[in-house]
């Protein structure tokens, strides 16, 4: 018997003929409850879990940045939360710089000069600066 020959009688055994057809119209005739089509995790006690995002959020530090509950956290000594947030400001500025640097490119290849930018984005570009520049005294502060 060939390969393609038992998978056809292998996928005929796993279904039955019994099966009844149903009509998918109906006569008209109605439900005897009115919960018929209620989620089951509706009817327990109205338990509502935490959404996929919230969840991973918290795992991943996404909360608020609250400083009292982050300088009460105790999972991390004091120094290791500066050395921490060091170390993913380095790594966020590295993607920051490699965007830019992507953009840069872009636009040197593509012809865009600045009289082609949206006036938001030339507002953005402004904002960008300014932050730059408190950052960059911050961090001489620091």
């Amino acid at each position: 018997m060939s390969l393609s020959n038992k998978l056809d009688k292998l996928f005929e055994d796993s279904f039955n003929d019994d099966i009844e057809e149903a009509n998918v119209t109906g006569g008209g005739e109605a439900y005897n409850t009115k919960y018929a089509f209620k989620a089951e995790e509706e009817e327990e006690d109205d338990v509502v879990e935490e959404s996929l995002f919230k969840s991973m959020s918290k795992e991943m530090y996404l909360t608020e940045a609250n400083y009292p509950d982050y300088k009460k956290d105790e999972s991390l000594s004091q120094r290791q939360k500066v050395n921490k947030s060091i170390k993913e400001v380095n790594g966020k500025l590295f993607r920051i710089e490699r965007i830019i640097d992507q953009n840069v490119k872009l636009k040197t290849e593509s012809g865009i000069d600045e009289s082609k930018y949206w006036e938001s984005t030339k507002r953005n570009l402004l904002k960008i600066e300014g932050k730059m520049k408190r950052l960059a005294e911050k961090l001489r502060n620091f």
